[in-house]
C-alpha cells in the first residue's frame, strides 16, 4: 500500500562524487544557527551547513545518517539539496554519526 505521506526530492554531493539521492520524509540539517528540520512543502531557504550530521528519513523507512563538513543547503519545489566540502559514508560511520548527532541534540 503506498503512503499519502508527502515527499521530497533530496540530493547529497560532496565536492568529489555524489553521497546520496532519494526521496525522503523529513531532512534535518546543523544550519549555521542550529538543527533545522525539513519537511515537503517547506518555505524556500538557502542556508550555509556546519560540520555535523544529516539525518535523512527516507521513504524506505530508514534514517540515514551522513557526517558532513562545511556547506550549504536549498530547498524549493520539494526538492532539497545539500553540497558539502567532504561526507563520510553512512554505512562506514553509521555509528559515529549516531554518536555525533546525540551529542549536537544534547547541546
Amino acid at each position: 500500500m503506498a503512503s499519502d505521506k508527502p515527499t521530497m526530492k533530496v540530493t547529497i554531493v560532496a565536492a568529489d562524487r555524489p553521497v546520496w539521492n532519494g526521496t525522503a520524509y523529513s531532512v534535518v540539517i546543523p544550519a549555521s544557527a542550529g538543527q533545522m528540520g525539513i519537511l515537503p512543502d517547506h518555505e524556500p531557504i538557502l542556508t550555509v551547513i556546519n560540520h555535523g550530521t544529516v539525518r535523512v528519513h527516507s521513504t524506505s523507512g530508514h534514517d540515514h545518517l551522513f557526517t558532513v563538513s562545511d556547506g550549504f543547503a536549498a530547498f524549493d519545489s520539494n526538492s532539497m539539496t545539500v553540497a558539502v566540502s567532504d561526507s563520510s559514508d553512512d554505512e562506514i560511520n553509521n555509528a559515529g554519526a549516531a554518536d555525533a548527532a546525540a551529542a549536537e541534540d544534547a547541546d
